[in-house]
């Protein structure tokens, strides 16, 4: 069916008249992609891309503290806390970013609520399932192409529950002839004889590029096995070949250990034992060496390459030979740095951007580091954006974390949709107030004049106004308002302005029929713009819950949680040392939302407390972290084993919204309790 002009006028009277347009006639409005793949992942809940790019928020980055020397408007790696994909949103629309990062690499929760072991404790719970951790992880990879540069390539760590699910989409994404490899890779092992089948002990990962031109360096590793049987190709592990190569015998045979040096490959073509191709036209020639070849008379043809070192071999895409997890870093499900120093030699060179959106516990990131890669590296919880703060200090040169210290380049701390206090939009300067506060609220930046009044930009094909950070907005500037543009504007017209200089409640004031639409920042419930709820990212408040999807709609300011502590010392039975401890007596979430979470008790709002006993004044080193479900069983008291605490004691509170509240205590605040 076409949109003839008989159906042109029907939908222009339905709409005319406010009535809903048929289900039918989708197709017609917004008609399907020209090029379908062979076959597409259906299930409830899947958007259109263009959808995805278009509706996502883009949030501001707040640079909150600076690691090494970061220069002016040179390129410095980035940190980010906040939500992945309003962070990637962001991203794609900077141009230092954009099109250039050569190799990602993620390893997302699995989405499928199971409990890993690590030594003993319960280590991962996924939160999401089926249909919406598929949505929620395409939406990411939907933005992470556009990020990716042309000749880049994207790795994904994937298990057997959605792995069949996840190549769907990727090839949907990527194209299905850009997949390269599905890696086999070690899972933490499980033994368990009541699973009635074989125990899970690899996962996927999924190897694709964005084009047929992409960066590949052949990645070789140690030969695992003596193979006795007849050699079959140059990259083999093997030895003990046939004494008969295309019917030229060897003379003497080769012994039992022989192997393809450069020595015997230089005999093997003088015996015409090995056939050469022409690289320019494809013959292949026998019989020894070669000037000119017999069918196109070109030159003979140079080494494609040169036989790495007796020993080692090619690598190819079983890597069960090195772990696929390890737990140096006291994070659980966390990539080795041999797995990522695969990837990343395999896929990069020196100085590119290397990504990861799901960071756990930063291998990417320290590995990208000892390799010399620039990184960008985004999660949303707090325990692992400290975790690699502590493991960016603490590097060493070769991989597994050996060698001598490794000092990291200079890196930034970034708040992407949960800031600082309102005094920071306070300190910004005019032009960067103005940036930030169009892309929260993501309105083209545009300036028109209407009757002489300035605006800034637009939003839904309507004027945006930006109010200014000094005055007060009254119901009577909008009457004013309203006398000088109300005659030029059709419906609707947004200002935005922070929310403490806003001087009435209601969210829009309609004046002979035209709504002044207030956008406050923070503006927690979106609802009039995105049609859904401001949600927080919820933080952990057991070990169990570290790798759960965490995820963010809508941005809003941090507001320190209200605690009351004791702190003291105190020697436990049986123990030579006094422990230090922390004994909570009060603990409330600050919450200036329109609809708060309610607690039975206001302790429950506490995520976790990390400690650093040793606090050096510059940056946190966090040494001891305790969960909201150990501390409420030792009766809301942090017990602290540390036999030679430094002068500063350092305190971070999280609340699980992800404020934080920090204390610095000298160590005399800690007295002997009697």
């Amino acid at each position: 069916m076409q949109l003839d002009e008989e159906l042109k006028e029907k939908l222009i009277e339905l709409i005319q008249k406010g009535k809903p347009i048929p289900f039918e006639y989708k197709n017609l409005l917004f008609p399907p992609d020209e090029v379908q793949g062979e076959y597409e992942l259906v299930y409830k809940g899947k958007k259109k891309k263009e959808d995805i790019l278009a509706d996502t928020m883009s949030v501001p980055f707040q640079a909150v503290k600076k690691f090494g020397n970061v220069k002016e408007g040179e390129w410095h790696n980035k940190l980010i806390f906040g939500d992945n994909l309003q962070a990637l949103k962001h991203l794609m629309n900077d141009s230092e970013v954009k099109g250039k990062v050569r190799l990602i690499y993620i390893d997302p929760p699995f989405g499928t609520g199971d409990i890993y072991d690590a030594k003993g404790a319960p280590a991962y719970s996924a939160a999401l399932r089926g249909a919406e951790f598929i949505e929620s992880l395409r939406e990411r990879l939907v933005f992470l192409r556009e990020i990716l540069a042309d000749d880049g390539s994207i790795y994904l760590r994937i298990d057997y529950h959605f792995g069949h699910y996840v190549k769907a989409i990727m090839d949907e994404i990527f194209g299905k002839n850009n997949f390269r490899n599905e890696i086999v890779v070690n899972r933490v092992k499980k033994s368990d004889i009541r699973a009635n089948r074989f125990n899970t002990a690899t996962d996927s990962l999924f190897f694709y590029t964005k084009s047929n031109n992409y960066i590949f360096n052949n990645v070789t590793k140690k030969l695992e096995v003596k193979k006795t049987e007849r050699w079959h190709a140059l990259d083999s592990q093997g030895s003990g070949p046939s004494r008969i190569f295309f019917g030229k015998e060897l003379s003497p045979p080769p012994s039992r250990h022989w192997t393809f040096t450069q020595e015997n490959i230089e005999k093997l073509i003088a015996l015409g034992g090995l056939r050469l191709k022409c690289r320019n036209c494809g013959y292949i020639h026998t019989g020894g060496k070669w000037k000119k070849c017999r069918k196109c008379g070109a030159d003979e043809p140079k080494p494609e390459y040169k036989l790495k070192p007796t020993g080692y071999q090619l690598l190819d895409s079983n890597w069960t030979d090195i772990p696929g997890y390890t737990f140096k870093w006291n994070y659980p499900t966390e990539n080795s740095e041999q797995l990522l120093e695969r990837v990343i030699n395999a896929s990069s060179k020196l100085n590119d951007i290397v990504l990861d959106a799901y960071i756990g516990s930063g291998t990417t990131g320290a590995v990208a580091e000892k390799l010399g890669r620039r990184w960008i590296m985004i999660d949303s919880s707090k325990l692992a954006i400290y975790t690699i703060i502590k493991r960016m200090f603490n590097l060493k040169t070769e991989i597994g974390n050996k060698g001598r210290q490794l000092k990291p380049q200079p890196f930034v701390l970034y708040n992407a949709g949960l800031y600082e206090d309102h005094g920071f939009i306070l300190k910004m300067g005019e032009d960067n107030y103005e940036s930030f506060a169009l892309e929260l609220f993501q309105c083209e930046q545009k300036k028109l004049d209407i009757n002489g009044l300035k605006m800034n930009g637009m939003l839904f094909n309507c004027p945006v106004k930006v109010f200014s950070r000094k005055g007060y907005l009254t119901e009577e500037y909008i009457d004013e308002l309203h006398n000088t543009v109300g005659d030029y504007i059709k419906a609707r017209m947004f200002i935005i302005a922070p929310a403490s200089r806003v001087y009435f409640l209601q969210d829009y004031i309609e004046k002979n029929g035209i709504r002044y639409y207030i956008l406050r920042i923070p503006y927690s419930v979106i609802d009039e713009l995105h049609n859904r709820q401001f949600t927080r990212p919820m933080q952990p408040s057991s070990q169990n819950e570290i790798n759960q999807n965490i995820e963010q709609r809508g941005f809003d300011f941090i507001h320190p949680p209200e605690i009351k502590a004791k702190y003291y010392l105190k020697q436990p039975s049986g123990q030579l040392f006094d422990e230090m401890v922390i004994e909570i007596e009060s603990f409330e979430a600050v919450q200036r939302s329109k609809e708060p979470v309610k607690f039975k008790d206001p302790k429950e709002a506490l995520s976790m407390v990390l400690v650093d006993t040793n606090y050096n004044s510059k940056n946190f080193n966090m040494i001891h972290r305790f969960f909201a479900d150990e501390i409420k069983k030792e009766g809301y008291r942090v017990r602290v084993h540390e036999t030679k605490p430094g002068k500063k004691i350092m305190i971070i509170y999280i609340d699980i919204f992800g404020n934080e509240r920090i204390e610095v205590k000298p160590i005399s605040d800690f007295r002997k309790k009697k």
